[in-house]
C-alpha cells in the first residue's frame, strides 16, 4: 500500500490555494557510530508563500496552545537545531537557532545533485537516486516525480520531486517520510518558529552564533551565579545550587550540556570548543 500522500500535480496548482501541505519525516541521529540514535519527528509544512521545517514537539505544543486561544502556556525548545524557514522554489533559508536566546541566520544553500538510474519502491511509490555534497557530509536521497515537488527535509531541496529518504555516507543523519496530511488553511507558526513565543530572533552570522555557543560553554555559570550573589535561586536538573563553590563544582556538567545539546548536520558549521 502507498503511504496515505496527495498526489500534487504541480507545484503551481499547490501555491494558488491558501492549504498546507504538511508531509512528516522520522529523524534518526547521532555524532557518531558509537553512539545510538535519538530519533525525533519533523514536519515539513509547504505552502503557497513558505516552505517551513521543524520539530513536530512544536507543533504538538502550538495545537495545545491554540486551543486555549492562543495562549502560549505550553512551551518547549528544538531537539534537533533544525528550524527552517524559505520561499517556494528557493535555496535561500531563513535558519532559525534556539539556545537561551533565539537566533535567525540568513543562508544560501545552492546544491548540485547527481541522479543515478538507480531505482527502488517505497511503500508503493517508485524512487530515484541522487547524491550531493552539502554541510561537510555526502548525502543519498530518494526521491520521486510522482509528487511534483522539489522540496524535502531541512534545506534540501532542489531535486525533480519529493524527497522521501535521506541520509548522509556514514548513516548519523536518516530521515524517512512517514506519513502527510493537507489542511485548509496556511498554518500559523509565528508564534513558535518566527518568533519562539515570546523571543524575537537576533539576525547573526553563523560564526556569531558560534561565538556565543563558544563563550556560553567557556563560562557557563556566569547567570546562575550573578543570580546567586544577588540573593537568589538557581538549580541544575532540578538540584538546587546554594553557593558559588557549589555552581562552580558543576561547571563541567554545564559544559557537557552546552556541548551536546544538538548534533550539528551541517559538520563545516559546527561550533569548536575547548576541552
Amino acid at each position: 500500500m502507498k503511504i496515505n500522500l496527495l498526489v500534487i500535480l504541480t507545484f503551481f496548482g499547490l501555491c494558488i490555494n491558501a492549504q498546507t501541505n504538511r508531509f512528516f519525516y522520522e529523524l534518526q541521529s547521532r555524532k557518531d557510530s558509537t553512539q545510538e540514535y535519538k530519533k525525533n519527528y519533523m514536519v515539513l509544512d509547504i505552502n503557497p508563500k513558505s516552505i517551513k521545517f521543524y520539530d513536530k514537539d512544536l507543533l504538538d505544543y502550538d495545537s495545545i496552545n491554540k486551543s486555549k486561544e492562543g495562549v502560549a502556556e505550553y512551551r518547549t525548545n528544538t531537539k534537533t537545531d533544525q528550524l527552517v524557514i524559505r520561499k517556494p522554489n528557493s535555496f535561500k533559508n531563513d535558519w532559525y537557532r534556539d539556545f537561551k536566546e533565539y537566533f535567525v541566520i540568513h543562508t544560501n544553500d545552492e546544491m548540485k545533485w547527481k541522479l543515478y538510474t538507480d531505482f527502488k519502491n517505497y511503500n508503493g511509490y517508485k524512487l530515484q537516486k541522487a547524491t550531493t555534497n552539502f554541510g561537510g557530509r555526502k548525502w543519498t536521497a530518494w526521491f520521486s516525480e510522482e509528487i511534483e515537488v522539489s522540496e524535502g527535509p531541512y534545506k534540501f531541496r532542489g531535486l525533480p520531486g519529493l524527497i522521501f529518504l535521506l541520509n548522509d555516507s556514514e548513516n548519523n543523519f536518516i530521515y524517512k517520510l512517514v506519513k502527510n496530511t493537507k489542511l485548509k488553511d496556511t498554518y500559523e507558526t509565528k508564534q513558535f518558529l518566527e518568533n519562539h513565543y515570546d523571543q524575537k530572533p537576533l539576525v547573526v552570522s553563523n560564526e556569531v552564533f558560534n561565538k556565543y555557543l563558544i563563550d556560553f560553554y567557556e563560562n557557563p555559570t556566569r547567570l546562575m551565579g550573578e543570580n546567586i550573589k544577588n540573593g537568589g535561586n538557581a538549580s541544575i536538573n532540578g538540584k538546587a545550587i546554594k553557593s558559588i563553590e557549589d555552581l562552580n563544582m558543576m561547571k563541567k556538567s554545564l559544559q557537557n550540556i552546552v556541548k551536546n545539546r544538538y548534533i550539528f548536520i551541517e559538520k563545516d558549521k559546527e561550533p569548536i570548543f575547548g576541552k
